[in-house]
Parts: C-alpha cells; sequence; structure tokens
C-alpha cells in the first residue's frame, strides 16, 4: 500500500506541472499602439461631454452625444479589443466583432509582414491587433546608447552601423507554430471555427438607429 501511494505522487506532481506549463505557455498578443489610441479618444470624447455640460450648452451635449458614443464603440471594436491568443493547441484571433479560433493543425503557413496573416484550411486570416513591426529606431536604440557609452576610438568600423537582433512578440507568434509541429500537432476536427460578437453587434446598431434619428430631428 504505501508503494502504490508513493507511485501517485509523482503522476499527480506531473500533472499539476503539464497544467502549470499550458498555462504558462497561453498568451495574448496586442498591437502597442491599439489601446492608449482607444484610451485617448475615450477620455476626449468624455472632456468634450464634460466641457460642453459645464459651459451650459444643452443642446450642443444631445446633439454631440450620439456621435461620440458612435466613436468610442468604434474605437472599442478596431483598437481596444483586438488581439491575437497563442495556447497549446492554436491561435485565436480577435478582430473587432469576429474571432476565429484556428487550431494548429489546421495551419498551412504564417505571413509575418506589416500584419500577422495565418493561411488555415484553404482561407487567409488576418489578424487586426498582432503586434506591428518595430521601427528601426525603436529595435537599434538601445545599441546605439550603448555606443554612445563607449570611446568612439575603441569602435570597430563596422559595430556603428550593425544592430543586434531584436525578438518581438510577433516572433512569437510565429514559434509557437513552428514548436507545436516539433511537439507534435494535436488532432482537431480539422476546420476554423468563426464566431460573431453578437453583443457588440446589436450595441453599433443602437448607436447607429440613434447617430440617424438625431441626424433627422
Amino acid at each position: 500500500m504505501k508503494a502504490s501511494k508513493e507511485k501517485q505522487h509523482p503522476r499527480q506532481a506531473d500533472y499539476s506541472a503539464s497544467i502549470q506549463r499550458s498555462a504558462r505557455r497561453a498568451r495574448t498578443h496586442r498591437s502597442a499602439t491599439g489601446r492608449p489610441v482607444a484610451a485617448t479618444v475615450w477620455a476626449a470624447a468624455i472632456g468634450t461631454m464634460c466641457w460642453l455640460a459645464a459651459s451650459g450648452e444643452t443642446k450642443a451635449v444631445m446633439d454631440a452625444a450620439p456621435w461620440l458614443v458612435l466613436v468610442s464603440w468604434f474605437v472599442y471594436v478596431a483598437q481596444w479589443r483586438p488581439c491575437l491568443r497563442v495556447d497549446d493547441d492554436g491561435f485565436t484571433l480577435v478582430n473587432g466583432l469576429r474571432d476565429h479560433r484556428i487550431p494548429f493543425d489546421t495551419v498551412e503557413d504564417i505571413e509575418v509582414r506589416y500584419a500577422v496573416a495565418v493561411r488555415a484550411a484553404g482561407k487567409k486570416y488576418v489578424s487586426w491587433g498582432a503586434p506591428t513591426p518595430p521601427g528601426s529606431f525603436e529595435s537599434g536604440f538601445q545599441h546605439v546608447s550603448d555606443l554612445k557609452s563607449r570611446p568612439y576610438s575603441v569602435l570597430p568600423s563596422n559595430e556603428r552601423f550593425s544592430q543586434p537582433t531584436v525578438t518581438t512578440g510577433r516572433d512569437e507568434i510565429a514559434q509557437a507554430w513552428q514548436d507545436a509541429r516539433v511537439a507534435g500537432l494535436r488532432s482537431s476536427d480539422g476546420t476554423v471555427t468563426t464566431t460573431w460578437n453578437g453583443p457588440m453587434i446589436v450595441v453599433g446598431v443602437v448607436v447607429l438607429l440613434w447617430v440617424i434619428v438625431a441626424a433627422l430631428i
């Protein structure tokens, strides 16, 4: 009995470690500018409403409200919500009003250019919220700072022009698929699942109708 109990502990430990590895590997990638842009627009919209209300412009508040709400909804859909999630089984592309669940075994290719595109099950799915490529200034800033801290006379002639390789979230997205292929792809039903964000669609329709009514009155 003691021996059997002792054998159960490693299995439980392995299972717990497997769960921890899975939790660590799940990651969400976002554009560096998406949420700051959305927050800035929302702050400007709220500030405009408060300024008009403080000025006693009640009619102006009522006229501006539907348009500002429409802009805020659009910014949420286009900037705040989009992202690309990676877990042990595949990708989830969150694109505004639609989400695409792409298992690794359906992926045919990944294009990492200005936008990240996943080719799967004969179609191409572009992520709205994946990280954008780093600029040359961003990638070389730290290297240039290091060079400036050294005496100019000791620099090799070619060192001033070289830049280190920068690993970004975009690299991790492609690497996740490569790692999954090496480890062995888990079987799925072989299809990409697309779902619509119903609540946000309803909100958008209501706000759009509000804008139309406000414009006609």
